[in-house]
């Protein structure tokens, strides 16, 4: 019947929105109501009541993975969802068998701009990485020559990555459902509108789609090149050229690099490289990156790192197109730096100095101070003098995500959180590996020198000048919004004085 596909999906949702509105009013005060709506969904597919529900709707069964593996984190912090859904699209196993053969070549077809299909010479048929929604190959393509003469360019190897077009749509198709049942569950339940659990759902799909926008990623990876290569003039890193003809919104086109596992140090040692001079180059490159470009790359975690073999970037780390990047905004990767260095220093009135910055209470703000200030208070102990000898990187950015979790007085600090517990996890990864390829090299040291740099250059004169002059664009724009500023300002100064006035 015609109405039958539209019949299993409302129903579907109804059957969802029934079960987050039954859960959420369960009175149990050891566990969240976001929890248990997260932790109802992603075990849908074991539960006796979705049986038919998955046979209904069998795209639920593709999202209860990623919301299995996030719904711990979250359950704790509903404020973490992007690090949580990154860490697990980024760890889950394809979602179905990698296309090969045929409808590779059709996919291809489909997915490349109008004519450059007939320019793919050869592709492997077994890709040489595999994630939820995507697979890369290794493949020959033709460029076209410049105009006047004739003939084409020798075949150059490229790294094809393709989205499979069919998990995209069932993930969004997830997402969509989940969004309908939460919206239709808020209606029945009070403490699910109090945990804005459609907001959150919100933020899953937005993180999903920009993990799988190709086009995106593509101008990300080419603004890192551009940054790496022609500003910072870095030998140390190689980001492989885009092949922007050959790129579309479902395909990603990079010259290929020849490389070999950060890893593996037998592999290392065969072409001549040093893998701990390596591994020390690699934690340097890793904290130079995310804090002083503010630019989180998944090629430099512990899994995807890779060094060069090619004659002309021989021994460079190699940042691949297949890996997304995240983007630390200005005011993130401003905490972090001054954040860090604070608790490096046990200056806590300094890092709930910073974090006040970035958000303040609207009531109660003296209150909110002594606390930030006893939460900061508490991290510094364990990384001034000779405490931080027990610690390690991953143990200092965990120390500084506390703040803003505990006290996030807007979104600020949602995001700075968020980012915080994204290079937590992959530092830890880092010392793990580091440890264990070359036990002599101690990440600590590393990343404490480059943190005192960075946080040197942040507030050093030249490193003013340098803010000055990227600010200097905005004044213009700003400038005539500085009296109404002012005039709300002291509207709130009086309001507060007055409140306090009445309070006495």
């Amino acid at each position: 019947m015609p109405g039958e596909p539209m019949m299993q999906r409302v129903s579907a949702i109804w059957r969802l929105a029934t079960l987050f509105a039954r859960e959420s009013r369960a009175k149990s005060a050891a566990d969240a109501p976001i929890h248990r709506v997260l932790r109802s969904f992603a075990a849908g597919a074991r539960s006796r009541g979705a049986t038919s529900l998955t046979q209904r709707v069998p795209v639920l069964q593709n999202l209860s993975g990623m919301l299995t593996m996030a719904s711990g984190l979250l359950a704790q912090h509903p404020g973490l969802a992007e690090t949580a859904v990154r860490v697990a699209l980024a760890e889950l196993d394809t979602l179905k068998a990698p296309l090969k053969d045929a409808p590779l070549r059709r996919a291809l077809e489909t997915a490349l701009p109008p004519g450059r299909a007939a320019a793919l010479i050869d592709v492997d048929a077994e890709p040489e990485r595999c994630a939820i929604a995507q697979q890369t190959h290794r493949a020959l393509i033709t460029l076209d020559m410049t105009p006047g003469i004739g003939g084409s360019a020798p075949p150059v190897a490229v790294r094809v990555t393709l989205i499979r077009t069919d998990a995209r749509t069932e993930l969004v198709q997830d997402l969509d459902v989940a969004n309908s049942a939460a919206r239709l569950a808020g209606r029945f339940s009070r403490e699910v509108r109090e945990q804005n659990i459609v907001a959150l759902i919100a933020r899953l799909t937005e993180s999903v789609i920009g993990m799988l926008d190709l086009r995106q990623r593509a101008a990300d990876q080419s603004f890192l090149r551009y940054r790496l290569r022609e500003v910072n003039k870095d030998a140390r890193v190689v980001v492989p050229e885009v092949l922007w003809d050959f790129c579309s919104d479902t395909v990603l086109v990079t010259r290929a690099v020849r490389s070999v596992p950060l890893s593996d140090a037998r592999a290392l040692r065969v072409h001549g490289l040093d893998p701990a001079q390596l591994i020390a180059t690699w934690i340097e490159v890793f904290f130079e990156t995310a804090l002083g470009e503010g630019v989180f790359h998944a090629g430099l975690e512990a899994a995807g790192a890779a060094v060069s073999i090619e004659p002309d970037t021989f021994g460079a780390l190699v940042l691949d197109g297949d890996s997304p990047l995240t983007f630390f905004a200005a005011h993130e990767r401003s905490f972090l730096v001054a954040g860090s260095n604070a608790l490096l220093h046990g200056d806590h009135k300094a890092a709930a100095r910073e974090h006040m910055r970035h958000g303040r209470p609207d009531e109660h703000e003296t209150q909110h101070a002594v606390r930030v200030e006893a939460t900061y208070r508490r991290e510094a102990e364990r990384f001034a003098g000779d405490a931080h000898r027990h610690r390690t990187a991953a143990d200092l950015f965990t120390a500084l995500g506390k703040g803003p979790l505990e006290h996030a007085f807007g979104d600020a600090h949602t995001g700075i959180a968020s980012r915080a517990a994204l290079l937590a996890r992959s530092a830890q990864s880092i010392e793990e590996m580091a440890h264990r390829i070359a036990p002599d090299i101690d990440v600590w040291p590393i990343a404490r020198r480059v943190i005192m740099r960075l946080a040197l250059d942040q507030f050093s004169s030249h490193g003013l000048v340098a803010q000055l002059a990227k600010e200097a664009v905005h004044w213009p724009h700003a400038l005539p919004r500085v009296p109404n500023l002012l005039a709300d300002w002291v509207t709130r100064q009086n309001r507060r004085n007055a409140d306090s006035r009445s309070a006495r």
